[in-house]
């Protein structure tokens, strides 16, 4: 009895302070078009994040609101820790996106080619080398749905902040 009025009480303070969970994402959008020049992972993580939200995802700019474009991606392992017998302890994982959102008919882009970078370290060890390659998989995998977020919440800001150069659009 105590732990339920204590769980009612928590849940009774978080809603009284604002905490509210994420949501769908949300990028003030209509219609988005997602693309990229070069293979590209996270494409795929932006338009999963996309199709939860009220963005419809078009195949083609032409009837785009927006055009997201990724122009680069890359990933990058160095090695970040050696131990004192010389032996690796830990890499870095590096990885590397540039974007830039425009909209049709308009010149000049509304967000310019921009770079976001995510690393994350990860320890090696030689008796299990199966086992930490599949560690950076899902490590890769959690930086690009990382970069997506971080991607998408530009979008948003762009969107708010430059109305002007989306409502010639409408």
């Amino acid at each position: 009895m105590t732990w339920l009025a204590a769980a009612i009480a928590l849940s009774m303070l978080l809603c009284a302070c604002g905490f509210e969970l994420r949501g769908e994402p949300s990028v003030g959008l209509r219609t988005l078009h997602v693309g990229a020049t070069v293979p590209s992972q996270v494409v795929v993580d932006v338009r999963r994040a996309l199709a939860a939200g009220p963005t419809q995802i078009v195949a083609s700019d032409k009837g785009a609101e927006a055009n997201l474009t990724i122009v680069a991606e890359s990933r990058e392992k160095t090695v970040h820790t050696v131990t004192g017998s010389g032996r690796v302890y830990e890499f870095q994982l590096r990885l590397t996106v540039s974007f830039e959102l425009t909209v049709p008919g308009r010149e000049e882009p509304v967000i310019a080619p921009t770079e976001l970078t995510t690393t994350r370290l990860i320890t090696y060890s030689e008796s299990a080398p199966t086992a930490k390659e599949t560690e950076e998989q899902l490590l890769y995998k959690d930086m690009q749905s990382d970069l997506a977020a971080r991607i998408l919440r530009q979008v948003a800001v762009a969107r708010r902040e430059s109305a002007a150069a989306f409502a010639t659009r409408r």
